[in-house]
């Protein structure tokens, strides 16, 4: 199991969050079910507006056709879970907090691939973490993209 930081986002009272989206490895229990067929890149404005029709839909047997034909398919993962974390003052206590986080997804996924393919979080994991304040400084930055791996 890996996570990757999607962003920083601020809420109403000016506290700083860092989204963490979490991501299942081949041969962990439910990877197959967040392993998803997906165009091997983005359609463009034009190719998306050629597809569109007069009342604004896309007919998904013309989007397969156009994919199939001019960009192709591709696996790709997906996250199955994402967490807000508080901004914590380094990556080193991000990383902290994500891997106690990866403890408890691992075995809720145990858990959950008893009862079928898709991920249930347990209440456990449901309120925000508050990062420690062991770190005051750190070396590296908190930056969207990060890949914090599995201790």
């Amino acid at each position: 199991m890996y996570a990757r930081i999607d962003s920083t986002q601020v809420n109403k009272k000016g506290q700083e969050f860092v989204r963490v989206d979490f991501y299942l490895e081949k041969g962990e229990p439910l990877y197959d079910g967040y392993r998803v067929r997906m165009p091997a890149r983005e359609l463009t404005e034009k190719e998306l507006s050629s597809l569109t029709s007069k009342d604004g839909a896309i007919s998904k047997a013309d989007y397969e056709a156009y994919v199939d034909k001019h960009i192709g398919w591709e696996m790709k993962d997906t996250p199955f879970n994402c967490h807000m974390f508080a901004h914590p003052a380094t990556l080193e206590d991000l990383d902290d907090a994500v891997q106690a986080r990866i403890k408890l997804l691992k075995a809720n996924c145990a858990e959950n691939e008893q009862t079928g393919w898709e991920f249930k979080p347990a209440r456990q994991l449901c309120p925000l973490t508050v990062c420690s304040a062991k770190y005051s400084a750190g070396l590296k930055e908190i930056l969207p993209g990060t890949e914090l791996m599995e201790a």
